[in-house]
């Protein structure tokens, strides 16, 4: 049926107030959401809640702080050691200071020491980090900031911070000492200035270590005392052969028998003092050995430490390593007492107050009071 004029007013009335109901509630809504999130009701609602929640957590108990653990020193002396058939360093109290993962392991000079891997070596710092990769062949210790490695079929040296210094020219060479190092790049040696300069002309048959500034060298049928510019100074008797000075002396062999020589050439004690074996002097004292037996003379060639051991190692840090007839090795001081029982199968001299010994299948850490630390065991 067809709605009149009035039906249509009524109904647009209805809807206006239907529109301005939603508005409003919209407003209200509006006006609600205003306050509480504005900064209103919630808004405080909120900040309490908060505050609750800080002082709570400051109600509960602070941990305590989980302790780092204390870092192994690697200052002092580091030991080689074994495990699982690779080499790693201890510290002196024997921690683990490098862990084993080198094939082989040698002492530490200084701030770093030559390892082995795959049968080639390189250079590491007290780390274990690797300063040179492992490149070349073979090596000789550290003297005077220079090392000798060998590359190919060539030496030349480093320096202690693995770089080359002296390039790889060498067929044969030796320690620095003194400024100077035996070296030959021919059939015949000469010596060689830290930079690898020939200092000395390749003109000897053989050449020793420079000590106090002379050296042994050979040429022809002759042995002399050399100064470092490679002049003879004194000619040894025919027959006679020496090869370094030590604290003064040199130790001389001729006809089977060993003597002792000052750096003039000329006998240090008596013509009676001759020996059937001897070891360079060191420590104050020269180990020799007279009717089957070893004993220590002096400076002066006095003999406080008799006749008395199968076996005898040079004096260092105050202490020697002596043998028995059993084969096993004892430290006597400087006085000759002994201060370790006959224990050990290897006997390592002292250094920095401690020598390595092997006792069994342990390798120990010996100190002058005969205490040890266990390195390891060749069992483990």
């Amino acid at each position: 049926m067809p709605q009149g004029p009035q039906t249509q007013t009524t109904a647009k009335a209805s809807i206006l107030h239907l529109y301005g109901l939603v508005i409003g509630a919209i407003l209200v809504c509006v006006v609600l959401f205003a306050v509480l999130y504005g900064g209103g009701g919630a808004g405080v609602l909120l900040a309490e809640q908060e505050e609750q929640k800080q002082a709570a957590l400051a109600a509960l108990p602070t941990p305590s702080p989980t302790p780092e653990p204390a870092k192994v020193s690697t200052a002092g002396r580091l030991i080689p050691y074994l495990e699982n058939g690779l080499w790693g360093y201890k510290n002196m109290a024997g921690e683990t200071a490098i862990p084993a993962q080198f094939s082989e392991a040698y002492e530490f000079e200084g701030e770093v020491a030559f390892t082995g891997q795959d049968g080639l070596y390189g250079l590491i710092d007290r780390n274990g980090l690797w300063l040179a990769e492992p490149i070349w062949n073979a090596f000789l210790p550290f003297s005077e900031g220079r090392a000798a490695v060998e590359s190919g079929d060539k030496w030349g040296f480093i320096d202690e911070t693995g770089a080359l210094a002296i390039d790889y020219q060498f067929r044969e060479v030796g320690n620095f000492s003194c400024g100077r190092a035996m070296a030959r790049t021919g059939g015949s040696y000469g010596y060689i200035d830290p930079l690898g300069n020939m200092a000395v002309s390749e003109k000897f048959r053989a050449a020793g270590i420079f000590v106090d500034d002379v050296a042994f060298a050979s040429s022809g049928s002759s042995t002399y005392i050399i100064n470092k510019a490679g002049d003879p100074q004194y000619t040894l008797d025919s027959g006679v052969s020496g090869t370094s000075f030590s604290e003064g002396f040199a130790l001389v062999q001729s006809g089977g028998r060993s003597y002792f020589i000052t750096k003039y050439a000329r006998r240090a004690f008596d013509a009676e003092a001759e020996y059937e074996d001897a070891l360079p002097f060191s420590g104050g004292f020269a180990a020799i050995k007279t009717e089957g037996l070893w004993a220590y003379i002096n400076a002066k060639g006095e003999m406080p430490i008799k006749p008395q051991f199968a076996g005898a190692a040079s004096f260092s840090n105050g202490m020697a390593a002596v043998q028995n007839e059993e084969g096993l090795w004892a430290y006597i001081d400087s006085g000759g007492s002994l201060k370790t029982d006959y224990a050990y199968t290897v006997a390592q001299p002292f250094l920095d107050g401690y020598a390595v010994v092997k006792r069994g299948s342990d390798w120990l850490l010996l100190n002058k009071s005969g205490e040890e630390v266990l390195l390891y065991s060749e069992l483990a």
